[in-house]
């Protein structure tokens, strides 16, 4: 099964969002994907943030399993599609993985921002965001 990969900054909010909303709409059974997520600067095996988890589970979704893990040469490679939270996000992999830059995309056409630290509210509308650009792509990409 080909992976649609997920990216943020520290694969602890956004990104773990936008995986576990992509599974729990269907995503995965409906465009043949399975989804993961990575981040661009982020050490291996830390878990999803205490509010992503909550908003994400107000959602539909479940990551409160996820760990993080850095975005790698070997899983660019292996993706079908690397889908980014930013532009800058964007640039960054388009850099550092110029072979996979035809696979690079971002979620919506404007940034959804990275509410690290925030409070639930402010997750809450980051995962508003993140789930109206998974239920775009899903719908866009499916089978």
């Amino acid at each position: 099964m080909d992976n649609i990969i997920f990216i943020c900054t520290g694969n602890t909010c956004r990104s773990p969002m936008a995986e576990g909303l992509f599974r729990a709409h269907g995503g995965e059974e409906q465009t043949g994907l399975r989804a993961a997520s990575a981040g661009l600067f982020t050490q291996d095996g830390m878990p999803a943030s205490e509010n992503a988890i909550t908003a994400a589970k107000e959602l539909g979704a479940d990551i409160s399993t996820h760990r993080s893990r850095m975005i790698t040469p070997e899983i660019a490679k292996n993706a079908r599609y690397l889908v980014c939270m930013t532009g800058a996000h964007y640039d960054q992999l388009c850099e550092r993985f110029p072979d996979c830059a035809d696979k690079v995309f971002t979620l919506l056409p404007t940034d959804v921002s990275d509410p690290f630290g925030g409070d639930l509210e402010t997750y809450r509308r980051a995962a508003a965001q993140i789930d109206e650009g998974v239920r775009s792509i899903i719908g866009r990409l499916d089978a």
